[in-house]
């Protein structure tokens, strides 16, 4: 899952069809003054087990999406909870939203020579991937975001020497600066390292081909055991005609000796 959008928006238009809803929606910038973004989003819920429920226009509404920048903001529902609608002939307001940043998770590799360090302990980084827009079906969108964060405690020392090995997990507030670039100052940023997951990798073709030499021993032990057996019994049946053999010569010549006498 690359990116994904949390927020309390304030609906500004929808349509519904039997499988999907469609529609715009504000949100607030961040928790200090009255200023919203708009976005359209695109609901799926043709299936029984949608977590998408029911709300409507003028309407409060806690989103949780799949979240893409391209010529705008747009937003492939996951989950929807509806917070508060119009009563008593009393329409809500964009002003109405809670005053909450707007959340984003998104998960990436670093784009190469990206890294600063910044004054007062900040650090940032770009991420980069390339993401799906369920709303249009458009494909191959190229996204960067540049994370920063705060690393007065030391916490992240250890993403400036794993940068080409890595894989960013980060959430944190989303901001759109001035030229529409995408910005997350981030509450907590994991990793995993490639390296390791090839080392798993390997360790596990190295236990496969393991294995398959066992079986090719076993099979070879089987061959073995099978070939002495066979030459075990091929004996006790020689030494069974020795014994025959002895008998039969033991007979004829006490029988000799009977006639002799």
């Amino acid at each position: 899952m690359s990116s994904v959008f949390v927020s309390f928006c304030f609906v500004k238009t929808i349509s519904a069809s039997e499988k999907f809803l469609t529609g715009s929606a504000l949100y607030r910038v961040n928790n200090e003054n009255d200023k919203f973004r708009e976005f359209t989003f695109k609901g799926f819920t043709a299936t029984p087990e949608t977590l998408i429920a029911d709300f409507e226009k003028n309407s409060i509404v806690l989103m949780i999406g799949h979240y893409v920048y391209e010529d705008t903001e747009y937003l492939t529902l996951i989950q929807t909870v509806p917070i508060s609608f119009f009563a008593n002939d009393t329409l809500l307001t964009p002003k109405d939203l809670l005053y909450a940043s707007p959340l984003l998770l998104f998960s990436a590799p670093i784009l190469q020579n990206s890294f600063l360090s910044l004054d007062g302990n900040k650090e940032c980084f770009i991420l980069t991937k390339r993401l799906y827009n369920g709303v249009n079906n458009h494909k191959n969108i190229e996204t960067k975001i540049t994370v920063s964060y705060d690393n007065s405690n030391n916490r992240y020392d250890i993403i400036k020497n794993n940068i080409k090995k890595t894989v960013m997990s980060v959430i944190g507030q989303l901001k759109i600066g001035k030229k529409n670039t995408l910005h997350i100052i981030a509450s907590d940023i994991k990793w995993n390292y490639a390296s390791i997951e090839e080392k798993y990798t390997a360790m596990n073709s190295l236990n496969k081909r393991q294995r398959v030499n066992l079986t090719s021993t076993s099979r070879s032990n089987s061959s073995r055991e099978t070939v002495t057996t066979m030459n075990f019994m091929n004996t006790v049946a020689q030494v069974k005609n020795g014994i025959s053999s002895t008998h039969e010569l033991v007979e004829e010549s006490t029988n000799q000796e009977v006639i002799r006498k």
